[in-house]
């Protein structure tokens, strides 16, 4: 069972996830996809946990916004497709700045590796405003600026509630 952050729904189910799983299917279970389980992204949040959150809101949201569902939804799950570790990659590389430049090279796994339209593309690259200084050209891409941030700071959250939890048993 995959579920979205605060869903109830299992997402590999077709009928529950109202078309979600139909949208993204080929993605979703994507072997190279599947390797963002490995990468911790917000406290104990895979990457790919966080990705599939993202593109579920983005879905819903873009769905009743009458907006575009389909590239939403599939490009939320390639947003942070930068198949690495960016806690350990400034040691590793150098780059001081995953912020600013991983959606450029999330941009261009995805391109090596899915077929994506241009609204895809620009969702993916984009993510990050204000952050990156990149405008968004669709409003699909200010719907994934807003939910991404929203399941990040939820994620964060979530794991300082739990630490705290575990702190109180503790000392108790």
């Amino acid at each position: 069972m995959l579920k979205a952050i605060g869903s109830k729904k299992d997402l590999l189910d077709s009928e529950l996830s109202n078309g979600y799983f139909d949208t993204v299917s080929d993605i979703i279970t994507d072997d190279l996809v599947l390797t963002m389980k490995s990468f911790v992204q917000h406290g104990q949040t895979s990457t790919f946990q966080h990705c599939v959150n993202v593109s579920y809101y983005n879905y819903k949201l873009c769905k009743f916004l009458k907006l575009n569902a389909r590239s939403a939804a599939r490009a939320g799950l390639l947003h942070d497709f930068f198949l690495y570790d960016w806690h350990t990659h400034r040691k590793l590389t150098g780059n001081r700045f995953h912020g600013l430049t991983h959606p450029a090279v999330a941009l261009s796994n995805a391109s090596a590796h899915f077929e994506l339209d241009e609204r895809e593309q620009d969702i993916i690259l984009k993510h990050m405003f204000p952050l990156t200084l990149r405008l968004p050209s669709y409003k699909e891409t200010v719907v994934i600026i807003l939910v991404d941030k929203y399941c990040g700071f939820i994620e964060t959250a979530f794991n300082l509630l739990q630490h705290l939890k575990i702190r109180k048993a503790a000392a108790a």
